[in-house]
């Protein structure tokens, strides 16, 4: 399977990671990780492709769910900036009410592309303009019950941040504002964010293939790298471990939105993201042009 994408990986594997998360489903606390997946843009409901990585990691740490975030995850009904507005309401509603009903508990959130962004943006704060609305998640949250944070192909990746991981050298497309990355930072002990070069969206590349080749290049990486932190924050009673991911190649509920999101883009943005194609886990055929003019609003 060495030479597969990982949305071929998924077509024979996305249905069965799908059933077992969904089956996962209670209002008790983990006795292990709750790990919230936030899933990429055209996925269909639930976990993605990144829930078949969780998947492993609940079978590694007795007694984990998992629980898909519940939002749009759409590009233009309703439009990305509102699609990963209401992302960030679920995401922080979701760690809220967790670790308010279940105080000891160690959390994991992952996201993938646009949950990438959706999940920097929870905790960290916005993106910048026209993603700046978002203030970043209470950070005893974060040190308490936080342990991990994995992320692939994020829109507003930034280069040689304490926890950038992967070949990429350059800025996504919706590089991330100073004030975020100051934040971001401060997670380095417990966040990884995985870009290579040459993708579309956390590159600003052309090759389109590679932002669909994360779980399969990074996955082992990323499960070693998690089940090492929940590990270390056990045995040291705290939310933070010095465990290091390679830069190289039984219930939950679902995590429900809690209100609308950030204001639409403009009408004439709008109107050329609508032409914009979504094939499963992959964007196809999507001008960068376009997409950089989310940039200047």
């Amino acid at each position: 399977m060495r030479g597969l994408t990982t949305t071929a990986v998924a077509a024979a594997m996305l249905g069965a990671s799908g059933a077992a998360s969904a089956a996962q489903n209670s209002d008790t606390c983990a006795n292990g990780l709750h790990i919230i997946v936030a899933r990429g843009t055209g996925e269909r409901q639930g976990s993605g492709v990144t829930g078949l990585l969780a998947d492993r990691i609940a079978g590694q740490v007795q007694g984990s769910k998992v629980a898909p975030l519940d939002y749009p995850a759409s590009l233009t009904d309703p439009a990305y900036d509102v699609s990963v507005g209401d992302g960030v309401k679920a995401m922080q509603g979701a760690l809220d009410r967790y670790t308010a009903a279940c105080p000891d508990s160690k959390v994991v959130v992952m996201g993938y592309s646009q949950g990438a962004q959706v999940s920097m943006d929870a905790i960290c704060g916005g993106a910048g303009g026209v993603f700046d609305s978002a203030t970043p998640l209470a950070v005893n949250k974060v040190e308490n019950n936080i342990v991990a944070i994995v992320l692939f192909g994020d829109p507003t990746h930034r280069a040689n941040t304490t926890y950038d991981k992967g070949t990429s050298i350059r800025n996504g497309i919706f590089q991330r504002s100073n004030a975020s990355v100051e934040v971001c930072a401060k997670y380095a002990d417990r966040l990884v964010s995985y870009c290579d070069t040459g993708d579309t969206y956390c590159d600003a590349g052309k090759d389109k293939k590679v932002h669909g080749t994360y779980v399969q290049k990074y996955g082992d990486d990323s499960v070693k790298y998690i089940v090492a932190q929940y590990n270390a924050a056990t045995e040291n009673g705290g939310g933070t471990s010095t465990a290091a991911a390679s830069g190289t190649a039984t219930t939950a509920t679902t995590a429900a939105p809690t209100g609308s999101g950030s204001a639409a883009v403009s009408g004439t943005t709008r109107a050329a993201a609508s032409g914009l194609v979504v094939s499963g886990s992959l964007y196809l055929g999507v001008p960068l042009a376009v997409l950089a003019m989310f940039q200047a609003l």
